[in-house]
C-alpha cells in the first residue's frame, strides 16, 4: 500500500499557490512549478485537498484493499465512525450494517464501542492524577501535530489508543484472523492505519464507501430499526463530546478546543505552563 495519503496530480497543478496559503503548518513547497507536501511537517488536516481549485490533490483510494480482503475470503468487519449520522440523513447503525453486509462485510459496528473503552481509560488517568495536564488522544491530526511540532508537550498526551484502534483491537480479539476496515470522514485515519497496522487493516472515507455502493448497486434499506439505544460515546466526534461522555471528577478542570490554530494556541499555553490540573479535549 502506498504510504502517501494525499497525492499530487502534477498535470492538474497550475502553480496557483492556494494550497501553500491554506496550509497551517507551512508544510507545502513548490518545486519546478508543482506543489509538494513535506511529509515530516504535514499533519494531514486536509486543507490543501479541500482548497485546491484544480483537483491536483487526490486521496489515496483504499477501496481495492478492502475489496481484496473480501474477495480472498477473509472475514471482514467494519468499524463505522459515529459521524455517519451527520453524513447520511436518516441512517442508523442497522441500516448501515445491512448495506455493508451486501458489499460482503461479515458484520459492522460503531466505533463508539471503542470510544467507550477510551473514555474509561481517560477517567482512570484523571483519577490517578499522575499528569497535571491530560490531552485527549482521539484525533490523529492533533496527535501528529504534537509529535511533529510540539514534542515538549508529548508527556501530556494521554497514553491511550484512539477509539478506532480500541474498536479494531476488540474485534480482532473476538474474531481471530479477521480483517477490520474503518469507515469515517477523516483523511488522517488512513495514516493512522499505516502507522498502527495491528489494530485496523484499512480505512475508507465516506466518499469511498459511496462510490463502492454506487458501483455495486447497493442502497440503504431505511426499514431497518436501530435497537442498540445509542450511548454517550456517539458524541465523541462533536466539540466537547469526549468530555460529555465521561463521568468527570469535579476536582479537575475540563475544556475542549477545535480548529488547528486554536489547538496550537492551547498547546503553546500547556508548553509554557499556563494550563494545569486540566483535561484538554482537542
Amino acid at each position: 500500500m502506498q504510504k502517501n495519503c494525499i497525492q499530487l496530480e502534477k498535470s492538474n497543478c497550475k502553480n496557483c499557490y492556494k494550497c501553500v496559503r491554506f496550509c497551517p503548518m507551512k508544510s507545502i513547497k513548490v518545486v519546478e512549478g508543482h506543489a509538494e507536501i513535506i511529509p515530516n511537517e504535514c499533519i494531514l488536516c486536509g486543507r490543501c485537498y479541500v482548497n485546491c481549485p484544480q483537483n491536483a490533490k487526490r486521496l489515496r483510494d483504499d477501496t481495492p484493499s478492502a475489496k481484496g480482503f473480501i474477495d480472498r475470503g477473509d472475514e471482514v468487519y467494519a468499524s463505522v465512525a459515529p459521524s455517519y449520522i451527520a453524513n447520511y440523513k436518516g441512517i442508523n447503525i442497522e441500516i448501515m450494517r445491512s448495506a455493508l453486509k451486501k458489499l460482503g462485510f461479515k458484520d459492522a459496528g460503531e466505533t463508539a464501542i471503542g470510544a467507550t473503552i477510551v473514555k474509561r481509560e481517560y477517567e482512570k488517568l484523571i483519577e490517578n492524577r499522575k499528569q497535571s495536564v491530560i490531552i485527549s488522544s482521539c484525533c490523529h491530526s492533533v496527535n501528529t501535530l504534537i509529535q511533529k511540532h510540539y514534542p515538549d508537550v508529548l508527556p501530556y498526551l494521554a497514553n491511550v489508543i484512539s477509539p478506532m484502534q480500541a474498536h479494531g483491537q476488540l474485534i480482532k480479539n473476538q474474531h481471530p484472523g479477521a480483517k477490520v476496515v474503518f469507515i469515517g470522514p477523516c483523511i488522517s485515519k488512513k495514516d493512522e492505519v499505516d502507522k498502527y497496522p495491528d489494530y485496523v487493516d484499512c480505512a475508507l472515507t465516506f466518499d469511498e464507501l459511496n462510490d463502492w455502493m454506487a458501483e455495486s448497486g447497493v442502497e440503504f434499506d431505511f426499514s431497518q430499526e436501530d435497537m442498540t439505544g445509542g450511548g454517550r460515546a456517539r458524541w465523541f466526534p462533536t466539540r466537547g463530546g469526549i468530555i460529555e461522555s465521561m463521568d468527570i471528577d469535579d476536582d479537575f478542570s475540563y475544556f475542549s478546543v477545535d480548529g488547528i490554530e486554536d489547538c496550537m494556541n492551547a498547546l503553546e499555553d500547556i508548553r509554557d505552563g499556563n494550563i494545569e490540573n486540566c483535561f484538554v479535549e482537542m
